[in-house]
This record gives C-alpha cells, structure tokens and sequence, in this order.
C-alpha cells in the first residue's frame, strides 16, 4: 500500500510516479510531488518508479488576481 496525501491506496509494482498519478485522478501537469518528504522534479515524473510503502504528497496550484 501507498499513502497518497494521508490515505492509503494500492500500488502496482512498476509503475512510474505520472503513471500513478493519474490512476488516482490528479493532472501532473498542474501539481508538484514530494515522495517521502522529497520533491521530485515534474520532468522526473515518467522516470521516477513509485515503490511500496511510499508515503506521496500532492500539492496543487491555486491562482488568484
């Protein structure tokens, strides 16, 4: 299992940090990720392989004027 921002969901072995994400309904293109308390860069989301008990922080943008 995974914690996603505090709750748990599966994990399939192998899949990428993109990949995961929009399994469970997030853009990457409007967010950034920390991975166990590390950011991880967007352009390293297709080669960063998300492992088992991986604790993910997803943070969207909001914009105002």
């Amino acid at each position: 299992m995974i914690k996603l921002n505090d709750k748990e969901v599966t994990f399939l072995e192998g899949e990428n940090l993109k990949d995961f994400l929009l399994r469970n309904n997030y853009d990457p293109d409007f967010l950034a990720c920390e991975v166990n308390s590390k950011l991880v860069k967007k352009v390293d989301f297709e080669d960063f392989i998300v492992e088992d008990e991986s604790n993910i922080e997803v943070f969207s943008f909001v914009g105002g004027g």
